[in-house]
Formats: structure tokens, sequence, C-alpha cells
């Protein structure tokens, strides 16, 4: 099927063996960048084989002011935007090739050939082909909620955690080669409740409504976020917070950054923000579980 805090040592280890390797599935261009980057960026600079596969075009989503002209060609602006981001992040592209869904109520849903409407079978197979070929030890997807309830990136955590349990089972698409490959560790992005509702304080002092958030003001930050203790995985990215803001840079036509850059002091989300959160669905482990590395106990084949 074809598809269009680790420690000193470690860090060492991975750089000189080159034989680790991470998956991320995301669903639109920006994603890589807006949401993980720091993540992809410090794996990539320790040796670890990144790949980056987004599930949509785009092509559904609001434009920055200023970026109007934009619109007549939004996929093609926004593929030309991820290829430069995904470079500065030292990873590889890949795209599933499908339209983007649009948020909740978009008249995108009914689009089709949006993601959402896409048989799951089909774009779940477009990711077991992408895992027995790259090999990774660790995948990372969106959460069961989205992070904020997008529908693309809900279908997206769908079909890559059934993905992830189909690719090393010689009778689930038996049609797709190479052979069958399990992964080792799965995670979802999930971002802390506690967080949020900083952010949702902080906004309201600056007489913003976190109920209408958003470019389109179609975003509820009151029903965002995950309760700190099913967060298992942190990592730190302070030492790559400019590769991410370079990478966020190049999709200009999406602002070029997060509104967190604009709510605080550089030096202050350097100094206090720089570290990004993870679900780990499996192995599973307990409530109140930490690690600091994805990739901790992982063994490079």
């Amino acid at each position: 099927m074809s598809i269009s805090t680790t420690d000193e040592i470690g860090q060492k280890q991975r750089s000189a063996e080159k034989r680790y390797r991470l998956l991320a599935v995301l669903a639109h261009p920006d994603d890589e960048s807006f949401g993980m980057g720091g993540t992809l960026a410090r794996y990539a600079d320790e040796g670890v084989d990144v790949h980056i596969a987004i599930a949509t075009d785009g092509v559904a989503g609001s434009v920055a002011g200023g970026y109007e002209h934009t619109l007549k060609e939004l996929a093609a602006v926004r593929r030309r935007e991820l290829e430069s981001a995904v470079h500065i992040l030292g990873g590889t592209l890949h795209m599933l090739g499908y339209r983007d869904s649009g948020y909740i109520g978009d008249p995108a849903n009914q689009h089709p050939e949006a993601f959402i409407n896409i048989d799951p079978q089909e774009s779940a197979g477009k990711v077991v082909a992408l895992i027995r070929e790259i090999r990774p030890q660790v995948v990372v997807t969106h959460d069961e909620t989205g992070g904020y309830y997008h529908p693309d990136h809900i279908q997206c955590w769908k079909i890559t955690t059934a993905a992830f349990k189909a690719a090393g089972d010689a009778t689930r698409y038996s049609e797709i080669g190479p052979a069958p490959y399990q992964p080792q560790r799965l995670y979802f992005t999930g971002l802390s409740n506690r967080m949020i509702k900083f952010f949702s304080f902080m906004m309201r002092l600056r007489g913003q409504d976190p109920k209408h958030a958003g470019r389109n003001k179609d975003i509820d930050w009151t029903r965002i976020g995950i309760d700190p203790h099913h967060l298992h995985a942190r990592i730190d990215y302070r030492r790559y917070w400019d590769v991410k803001r370079a990478a966020a840079a190049e999709h200009p036509s999406q602002g070029g950054g997060t509104s967190r850059s604009r709510m605080f002091p550089e030096w202050v989300q350097r100094r206090f923000m720089a570290t990004e959160t993870f679900i780990r669905a499996y192995p599973a482990v307990a409530d109140g579980f930490r690690e600091y590395d994805l990739f901790a106990g992982v063994v490079a084949d």
C-alpha cells in the first residue's frame, strides 16, 4: 500500500548506534511543531531515526491575518511549510494523503474525502505499512480526546492504536509488506489540566474567554486537559527550545507559533514550560508512574 531526561550515557549511545526509531502519527501540518516539536527535535539530535507521518493536507484550516491569499492553494502552502518544519526538527516526513476534515461542525466534516469519512481499515493499513517498513520501537499519536476534540486528531488516535496492535500480527493486513513488526511502546500526547486551568485563569485576567478560544473562537479550554496522574512521561526540551520555535515559525500561514508565546516572556517559557507530556498506552503503567525518556528500557534492534 503506497503512502504519498535521558542521561548523558544514553544520549551518546543512541547517537553512536543510530539503531533507535520513533514514528509520530499526527493529524495536521503544524501538529509536529506546535505540539511535540521539542521532543522530536531532541530525539533526532540524540541519534534517533525520527519519522513524522501527517494524516491530512490542512486544507480545511483557517489562516493567520495577512495570509488570506494562500486560501486558493492552501494544501500546497501547508505542504511546503510542513516540509521546512520537519527538516528543521531533523525528521523524515511521510504523508498519509487524506483531506482535512475541519473542526467540529465544519462543513468540511461532510466532504467524502475527509479523513474522518475514510474507512478506518484503509487508513489504519497505511500506518501498519509504515510501522512494518520503519520498524519503530516507539510510536506516538494523539490521545482519545484529540487534545481539544478535533475530529482528525481523534481519528488519528483510533487508526494508530489499531495499527499498533495489528502491525505485529501476521494474520492482519497480510497483503501489506514487509514482515510483521510489533513496536515496544505506544504513547499519546497529553496536556495537564492544571496547566490548562492556569492558562484559562490568565486568559480571563486578559479579558479573554477561555470557552471561546482559538482563531475561530470555537475551542473551549475548560474542557481540555488530563489529570497529571495520567501523564506518565515528561520530556525536557529546554536545549531544543530554539529548534521548536524555528520549526513553528515555518508555519506562518497558521500564525508561526502558539498563543503561549504571546502570553509570557520567553525566558519564563524557556525556564518553566519547556516540557512535553505523554500518556504511556503500551505497555500499561499505573497512575502516578513517571519517566523522563520515551526510550528508557527500549531494546534496539
